[in-house]
């Protein structure tokens, strides 16, 4: 112990030994080529940390094994070090400092190495850049063959809607037809039928339409600075009828300009509030604020209606999925669906907060306008 105590007391102290010049016999060549050689190793273990930090900070998010970087860089600090100390001590003998750099760097050495062999299972299991390329590869013939299908299949859903449009409406126009005709003769049940035909009809159309809305979204739409009012105002206007039919009250407070489609953002915004006016039993009252931060925009639309569970809040963008009976509610089913597919196109967000009997705040995150 005492030793211990000594030797950290005395741990920058020369006087014991003499500087290396004065050790045995060194010509001038030996010696400068001993020193140099010991700057060029210390110069070049003082900047490979640096990069390795520097690579490490820059690609901090997706690097694996941080850890490793850290320890790998520390030992080769260490290692400088002694050959920097090596080089001094041709002046000063420091030997006592020498000999804990050079403790402290087998410390941290085994540290490193004994960390290294943990990670191997985990290091063998990386894909080599070969690998890589050719699952890159792999993936985007792949997106590119879903690309494919995914415009089949809106040409299909175009096509199949549109055509079908035109054999429903002639049903429906004939059997309003065929109902006037016969208003005086038709029984209370002849009644009732025709007018089933009608609405089913009328629902089918509606469908249809709103799968024709669906599969005529895609991504290929200019995106320009827009004033989020401007677009509610649309949305209103397009809404005028449902709003007076309720007494709908809106409520709407400043709003940043978001980057976006004018036209998919006033189609997100009207199926949203038509939503709002038709989920409510008594008149309709929607709140709608924005915030923005960063460079994002955060927009609440909030309602007095009839709200759902939780369990409920993801499943409502899921097309024809529906949380009422026709009888309750009308519509198909994918209004919000449409919403979510417009929010994606905008690189957005959609998620709803909500309890039952306490109504149903849709909260949208856009990116701001330039």
């Amino acid at each position: 112990m005492n030793q211990i105590i000594d030797f950290f007391s005395g741990l920058f102290d020369t006087s014991l030994w003499p500087a290396r010049w004065h050790c045995g016999y060194w010509s001038d060549f030996h010696g400068w080529l001993y020193i140099i050689s010991d700057m060029m190793v210390w110069a070049a273990y003082f900047l490979m940390p640096i990069i390795i930090i520097r690579y490490a900070s820059e690609k901090r998010t997706g690097l694996k094994f941080h850890k490793a970087y850290l320890l790998f860089a520390a030992f080769i600090v260490l290692c400088g070090s002694t050959h920097f100390l090596d080089a001094l001590m041709f002046w000063v003998p420091v030997y006592r400092l020498n000999a804990v750099v050079r403790f402290v760097t087998g410390v941290v050495s085994l540290a490193t190495l004994f960390y290294l062999i943990k990670i191997l299972p985990e290091v063998f299991k990386q894909k080599t850049n070969a690998e890589l390329e050719k699952e890159i590869a792999k993936r985007q013939e792949a997106e590119k063959k879903l690309g494919e299908v995914n415009k089949g299949l809106e040409a299909f859903a175009y096509i199949a809607s549109h055509d079908l449009q035109e054999p429903l409406r002639k049903i429906r126009t004939f059997s309003s037809l065929l109902q006037k005709a016969n208003e005086n003769t038709f029984d209370e049940r002849s009644k009732e039928l025709a007018q089933k035909i009608n609405s089913s009809t009328q629902r089918m159309q509606n469908m249809i339409h709103d799968v024709l809305t669906l599969s005529t979204i895609n991504e290929e739409v200019e995106m320009v600075s827009v004033q989020t009012v401007d677009v509610i105002d649309s949305a209103k206007e397009d809404l005028e009828i449902k709003l007076l039919e309720k007494n709908a009250v809106i409520h709407c407070g400043p709003l940043p300009m978001v980057k976006g489609n004018p036209a998919f953002l006033t189609q997100l915004f009207s199926n949203l509030l038509s939503n709002a006016i038709k989920f409510c039993v008594g008149q309709p009252i929607i709140n709608i604020r924005g915030e923005q931060k960063g460079e994002r925009v955060f927009i609440y639309v909030a309602d007095n209606g009839i709200g759902m569970n939780k369990e409920d809040s993801k499943s409502i963008f899921i097309a024809f999925k529906r949380l009422h009976s026709r009888g309750q509610f009308e519509g198909a089913g994918i209004g919000l669906a449409i919403c979510k597919k417009i929010i994606n196109i905008h690189n957005g967000i959609i998620y709803v907060e909500s309890e039952p009997g306490r109504g149903t705040t849709f909260i949208i995150e856009l990116p701001a306008a330039v």
